[in-house]
């Protein structure tokens, strides 16, 4: 059935209709981490290109964005969020998990619920970040992670250290220090990596994805058994190659 239109329509605007605003600053970012929850995707760790091309652009390490619903390659600069500003520290990796997004900086993490339509942090946890994303993974128990101080899991409801076990230390402190590796910088080819066997339920922590002395070390830990065994050598490679995240 054809119809008309007899008066203009006030009830639809622009920025109902494309869920941008008509002044909109930018749309298009570079970035290092992008999660998807609800629909959405929420990027962080930022370059922004301006649509003033004598802005040009501008580095935003602490800042993420999320994008309107299903539309998941638009990035409104009016929809940034940013939990800590001017800390030194820049975004290097996002996990979700339960309506939660971890977003990892160098030294800390910030956990921020992003179940309502604002979102808001929820706790932040100093010594806790990492410094490159394989540092990071994924498991059904929650979001694993390790860094020069531990090996940590969030299963969303706390963050637990599994070099921990019922008030004790398991493995001791300048042992795992001297095992892990942390990158200096984004040029630097090393990181200890981690990952994830669901079969076995293992989590796998490789000393360094850098082809050195002892990069092929792996430390275990079994989530049945709460327990942890190293194995020498495990994953080294000759010939100066380096490792990709599992």
């Amino acid at each position: 059935i054809d119809s008309q239109m007899l008066e203009p329509s006030f009830i639809s605007s622009y920025e109902m209709n494309s869920g941008l605003k008509e002044d909109e600053e930018s749309i298009i970012s570079k970035y290092k981490s992008a999660v998807v929850v609800g629909r959405r995707v929420y990027i962080g760790g930022l370059e922004v290109k301006y649509k003033d091309t004598a802005r040009g652009t501008e580095v935003k390490g602490d800042a993420m964005i999320k994008s309107p619903v299903n539309k998941f390659d638009m990035f409104p600069l009016s929809r940034m969020i940013e939990a800590s500003v001017q800390d030194g520290d820049s975004i290097t990796h996002m996990e979700t998990y339960a309506d939660r997004i971890l977003q990892f900086k160098r030294n800390k993490m910030h956990l921020i619920n992003v179940s309502q339509e604002v979102e808001f942090i929820e706790d932040t946890f100093m010594y806790k970040g990492i410094t490159h994303p394989s540092a990071a993974c994924k498991t059904d128990f929650g979001i694993a992670w390790v860094n020069k101080h531990g090996c940590y899991l969030y299963n969303g409801q706390q963050v637990s250290n599994l070099l921990e076990k019922q008030g004790r230390q398991i493995i001791d402190e300048a042992t795992w220090a001297s095992f892990i590796t942390d990158k200096d910088s984004d040029a630097d080819p090393g990181g200890s990596m981690i990952g994830y066997v669901p079969k076995k339920r293992q989590l796998i922590v490789v000393a360094d994805s850098h082809n050195n002395s002892s990069s092929g070390d792996v430390y275990i830990y079994d989530m049945v058994t709460q327990s942890w065994v190293l194995g020498n050598d495990k994953f080294y490679i000759s010939g100066e190659v380096e490792k990709t995240n599992f």
